[in-house]
């Protein structure tokens, strides 16, 4: 199952519809239960706006296609980062760390996701967990320019 099937299957109370008359400058656009996408995008791309799209759903309210205050610019953000976590998790990055993963393009072409939404989920980790997230025998170091550390530790205590 493809990464967007996943998405889709995750939320079955919306409706999915792709687009064809929407400006090349809109990639994606929630009105009610209903994701619209254009499909004039790579499927790494339409896997990010699916996910920035379906967080919207779960975290705006309102109209907030114009970003004309900060209370909107706030919900774009809010949106962008609960989306890049659905499709990029801590356990997603330790994965890229032991296919042999190194840069931040190796990480989103292994998840099916844009660079942008990779970086957008390790700016949030960053923020979220102060920099420091360790999960098993794993230290994430999450820097604020959007790129990670992974660091394996021996130890089996």
């Amino acid at each position: 199952m493809q990464l967007s099937e996943e998405l889709m299957t995750m939320f079955p109370e919306l409706t999915y519809k792709i687009e064809s008359k929407m400006p090349d400058s809109q990639k994606g656009l929630l009105i009610n239960d209903v994701i619209y996408l254009n499909p004039n995008q790579e499927r790494y791309e339409m896997n990010s706006t699916l996910a920035e799209e379906l967080g919207h759903y779960l975290t705006s309210y309102g109209n907030i296609i114009l970003q004309d205050t900060n209370e909107k610019r706030k919900q774009e953000r809010r949106a962008r980062d609960i989306g890049a976590t659905l499709v990029v998790t801590p356990y997603d990055i330790i994965n890229c760390f032991e296919e042999g993963c190194r840069t931040v393009l190796d990480c989103a072409v292994h998840l099916e996701v844009s660079e942008e939404t990779f970086k957008d989920a390790v700016k949030y980790y960053a923020r979220r967990f102060t920099g420091v997230k360790t999960e098993n025998n794993y230290t994430l170091l999450f820097q604020p320019d959007g790129t990670v550390a992974v660091l394996k530790s021996i130890n089996n205590f």
